[in-house]
Formats: C-alpha cells, structure tokens, sequence
C-alpha cells in the first residue's frame, strides 16, 4: 500500500498506519465532511483503508457513531485523524 506525501511541518499520523488513500475535511464541521466522506467513498473498492482528516473537535464522537452505523469499522484514532476501513464486509477474497 502506499502512501500520499505528508506536510512534516505539521501534526501527522502515526508512523505505523498504512492506507490506501486520504480524504482531508479541511476546516469543514464534521457533518459535512461525513456527507463529503460518503460521495468520496462511494467508487472505492471494498477493503480500501482510508485516512480521513477532520478537524471539528466534534469528530472523535461523530465518527465513531459514523462508523457503527454504516459497518466501516474504524481501526485507529488520532485526533484529527482517522483510521477506517470501507466496507470489508463486501470485498471479495
């Protein structure tokens, strides 16, 4: 999996995660960087890992519920980064 270049001069995700794309909320509240979220999601394969970047202060509660409801499971949070993989149940094998 590779991984998007990151800005080193600001805050950034842990080392550790591996993903296969990111989507960035900029400044946005957490609502509408979900419902932007959810178009992005959308032509993704099953299974694809995704950093999403939400600065609301609302989003670690916001996203967790996101998660719960629509079965993409997040895997790691961070604040303002999130771990979450995009339907897993439905990838194929």
């Amino acid at each position: 999996m590779s991984q998007p270049l990151r800005d080193t001069s600001h805050d950034h995700w842990p080392d550790h995660w591996e993903f296969d794309d990111e989507f960035d909320g900029g400044e946005e509240t957490c609502g509408r960087v979900i419902i932007n979220l959810y178009t992005y999601l959308k032509p993704m394969p099953p299974g694809s890992r995704i950093l999403v970047i939400s600065r609301d202060s609302a989003a670690p509660v916001e996203f967790a519920a996101w998660c719960r409801m629509t079965e993409n499971p997040m895997l790691e949070a961070a604040h303002p980064f999130y771990l979450i993989v995009y339907k897993p149940q439905l990838a194929k094998e």
